[in-house]
């Protein structure tokens, strides 16, 4: 009886056979390109000698299945069998045969095919791999000094970045031999003889992962660990274990064993240290958990350090508030293991592992001592958050994503945050800050000394959520900036009152109404360059009573309470801060569809949301949400530099630990204004410090500089405000409450300007620091240039407009002439002729009382006149 299955076995086995010869020469052709030269005659060898060995198995295993074919035709062929018992013993027999033999057989198939394969996959994987130089090699195992560092302008350190790692490296002669001993007997055994990997340990732990079978036991070595640790990324994928395995080749292959050793404990983490900082290389762990030197630690010490980097935050004895662990069982386990592992392989006797044993490692311990860090300052915390939004938004770039995008998805707002600060700390970067150091301190002095003046502190009580009565102190805040204004480089800032009181940062962060600073902004300017007015325009001071969305009637008016029922120029308007006639140019500018919400975009101010332009209110600050101080001082600059903006920096420059350039700050101009549009308007911000609101500087300054500049005050006292610009640069002055438990305000009786007095007072004694230690930077020698746009004329002092005749529809006509005042015009505006509607913003109303009044005034005129004619007697 013939066996089919014998037949098919063998043409089977014939091009299985076939197949692993194509796979070795493929695998053999790809190792040729992959390694380097000197490795390329001995891989192709091994994969010859590969290849011979497997076509011998594969011979040896058809002859076999040849005798086994051959046994099976012959007992299929057999003669009757004596009895059938004795047939059916041999027929049991000759089946268990052959089963035996099939497994053996496919086993050995599975073994070739599967180390083909295997082979032919890892070449795979390396393949398109680069192999590093040793130049850079020694550069990633030796990357520990990552501190990164913030300077002044002029090069200056402010300070290092803080990071929650300590470490301090040192050379291998400076580290205990108990130390390398114990590592080596704990973590690599074999780790003088191996050339950087253990095949058996990668193919045990290849198993286990692939089967699950088997403890979780480490395949890598010392040698690998620190690839691992200084060149690779964390990922768990074949590829990325392929070429941890080529790495540690080719480390070994440029650094000696008492290298790679240091370089291991160097960069390991060791848990925390007894202030609760995080803590690496073996010399930070020795001397913070014990206080020695890590070339002076004892056995037990040793043992119990070179235990902890398995698991740093299980075994490490303290916790991140510097307090020891209450439970230190896992830690002294490791410590026990640790020392077993010296004593098995012979580093340690027998009576020195007992001593070890019995010895109470915690009286080593150094005693807690928690600190705090003392880099916080408001200027610590400024330069380091913008750095990393500098940071960000260079890695959105790289991916073709904008701020706007990272602001729209707040998980990936916080991936990129997280980032960009774990690189700003860990990358040794230097950045350079646009600070001016000593005009910075000037203006901390001037907070230290004048900030009690501004006002009250306050107490305030609260209960948090445990039940327990709390308070919280309640100082007058205060923001101020001094930004250049051709480049937007921030010079110096106060951030706030005592730091350690308050962190909050009321430049950079916190965001408050603007008051009457936004008047100029959003209303004076766009008015002026969409030629709605000129500074010479009557506008109408009248009264308001807009419907609310509630019902109730909008009735503001100006400081005081009070509304003249007059008309004022646009100028006067604006330097006195009057309110109502500000509201209705803005109300008729939204209803013309002249969209003046669209020049606070352009300066730089985005907190203000567009659903809130079509609100009457904004035109005098009120808003939900308001600019920052930097915000609203940086758009002033404006007006200073022609009509354009440029956006303030405070990072100039970021270079990595070689100094090459990581970032440089490029200062880029958004044209907003006409160039005769800002000067028109900066010379009504003039009249504010000659005759306006902010008049009373003049009598605290000890220097003359050509100023224009507004003062600001929101509803209730809220917010008090002071920004003003030479030439050269544009300095403000905020004051205000936080109000986190209670709702502060600034007392003012009988509304006689108090707050605004003390800001003003205090914005100048800023000025003087600055000016004092810096005359140059204020631009004293400097005054603001009028345009060739710019020409003067006369229009009448009643309308703003020329003299001429006004018709009505009931066919009357009345010439008006009279008083004039000369004013400022841009060439290409000139004054308007003399109409009905001579007044912007005036409602229907506004003119008919006007005109009712104006003929009214004329007619008793003309009356009197008459009455004083005499008679001539016949």
């Amino acid at each position: 009886m013939k066996n089919p299955d014998g037949n098919n076995a063998e043409k089977w086995l014939k091009k299985i056979g076939e197949f692993v010869k194509r796979l070795g020469q493929s695998i053999n052709s790809r190792l040729q390109r992959i390694f380097t030269k000197e490795n390329a005659a001995r891989t192709k060898e091994r994969a010859l000698l590969w290849e011979q060995k497997t076509h011998k198995r594969i011979n040896q295993s058809k002859t076999s299945l040849r005798k086994m074919k051959h046994k099976l035709d012959t007992e299929t062929n057999m003669k009757p069998l004596l009895s059938k018992g004795a047939f059916g013993l041999n027929v049991f027999f000759g089946v268990i045969r052959n089963i035996f033999t099939g497994i053996i057989l496919l086993m050995v198939l599975l073994g070739m095919f599967g180390g083909g394969a295997g082979l032919g996959y890892f070449a795979n994987l390396i393949s398109k791999e680069t192999a590093p130089t040793y130049e850079s090699m020694a550069e990633d195992i030796g990357n520990v000094e990552l501190v990164s560092t913030m300077y002044y302008a002029n090069s200056e350190a402010i300070s290092e970045i803080r990071t929650d790692l300590v470490r301090t490296t040192v050379g291998s002669e400076n580290i205990s031999p108990l130390i390398k001993e114990a590592l080596i007997a704990t973590e690599d055994e074999n780790f003088y003889e191996h050339n950087g990997i253990v095949p058996k340990a990668i193919l045990r732990a290849l198993v286990t992962e692939l089967t699950g079978f088997g403890s979780q036991s480490g395949g890598s070595t010392l040698t690998q660990q620190l690839v691992k640790q200084q060149i690779l990324t964390n990922e768990v994928t074949f590829s990325r274990k392929a070429n941890e395995i080529l790495l540690a080749l080719r480390l070994e292959n440029f650094f000696t064993k008492d290298e790679i050793l240091t370089a291991y404990l160097n960069v390991s983490p060791f848990g925390r240290n007894s202030s609760g900082s995080n803590i690496a290389g073996i010399e930070e762990a020795a001397n913070g958990i014990f206080g020695v030197h890590a070339i002076d630690v004892s056995l037990a010490q040793a043992a119990f350090l070179v235990g902890i980097p398995q698991n740093p935050y299980t075994y490490t004895p303290f916790t991140q508030y510097g307090e020891r662990k209450e439970d230190l069982t896992a830690a002294l386990n490791r410590k026990n293991t640790v020392l077993f592992r010296m004593l098995s392989e012979g580093y340690i006797t027998k009576e020195e592992y007992d001593a070890a044993i019995a010895y109470d490692i915690t009286q080593d311990f150094v005693p807690a001592n928690a600190t705090q860090e003392d880099r916080n300052s408001y200027l610590y915390q400024a330069v380091e958050r913008e750095a990393i939004l500098v940071l960000m938004e260079q890695a959105a770039a790289a991916n073709e994503l904008t701020m706007d995008d990272l602001e729209a998805d707040i998980e990936l707002y916080n991936e990129y945050y997280a980032n960009a600060d774990n690189t700003l700390r860990l990358s040794g970067y230097n950045v350079y800050s646009t600070i001016d150091k000593d005009v910075y301190n000037g203006m901390q002095e001037v907070a230290a000394d004048y900030g009690q003046t501004l006002g009250e502190t306050f107490v305030d009580s609260y209960v948090d959520a445990n039940g327990v009565t709390q308070e919280v102190i309640e100082l007058a805040q205060t923001g101020s900036v001094l930004i250049e204004n051709q480049t937007g480089r921030i010079i110096g800032f106060i951030g706030g009152r005592d730091f350690s009181v308050n962190q909050v940062d009321h430049v950079f962060s916190t965001k408050r109404s603007p008051g009457s600073t936004i008047k100029p902004l959003l209303v004076y300017a766009p008015a002026i360059e969409q030629n709605l007015i000129y500074p010479a325009s009557m506008v109408p001071d009248t009264k308001i009573s807009i419907k609310q969305p509630d019902g109730t009637l909008w009735e503001p008016t100006n400081f005081g309470d009070t509304i003249s029922n007059t008309y004022v120029t646009a100028r006067q308007a604006l330097y006195q801060s009057k309110n109502n006639p500000t509201i209705k140019l803005y109300v008729a500018m939204n209803s013309k569809g002249m969209n003046p919400g669209q020049y606070l975009e352009k300066m730089g101010i985005t907190s203000i949301d567009e659903s809130e332009y079509g609100n009457p209110s904004l035109a005098i600050g009120a808003t939900n949400d308001g600019p920052t101080v930097l915000e609203q001082t940086s758009a002033f600059t404006t007006f200073a530099t022609g009509g354009e903006h440029v956006s303030p920096y405070l990072i100039e420059t970021i270079t990595d630990k070689h100094g090459n350039v990581v970032y440089q700050h490029e200062s880029e101009a958004t044209r907003v204004f006409s160039q005769d549009t800002a000067y028109l308007t900066l010379d009504i911000l003039r009249d504010v410090i000659t005759d306006g609101t902010g008049r009373s500087i003049n009598n605290y300054l000890n220097f003359n500089a050509d100023w224009a500049g507004k003062t600001g005050t929101s509803e209730a006292n809220r917010d008090i405000w002071f920004i003003a610009s030479t030439p050269t640069v544009t300095l403000s002055s905020w004051m205000g409450y936080d109000n986190y438990k209670g709702e502060h305000v600034f007392y003012d009786p009988n509304n006689q300007g108090l707050p605004t007095g003390r800001n003003l007072n205090y914005w100048s004694q800023i000025a003087n620091k600055i000016y004092s230690i810096n005359p140059g930077i204020l631009g004293t020698d400097q005054t603001h240039q009028r345009p060739e746009g710019i020409v003067e004329k006369s229009v009448l002092a009643e309308t703003g407009t020329l003299a001429g005749t006004v018709s009505f529809a009931n066919g009357l006509s009345v010439t008006l002439n009279g008083g004039t005042r000369t004013d400022l015009f841009k060439a290409d505006a000139l004054p308007k002729q003399i109409s009905y509607y001579f007044s912007p913003g005036a409602t229907d109303k506004d003119l008919e009382d006007y005109w009712d009044s104006y003929l009214a005034e004329a007619a008793a005129r003309r009356n009197a006149a008459a009455d004083e004619t005499p008679t001539t007697e016949e």
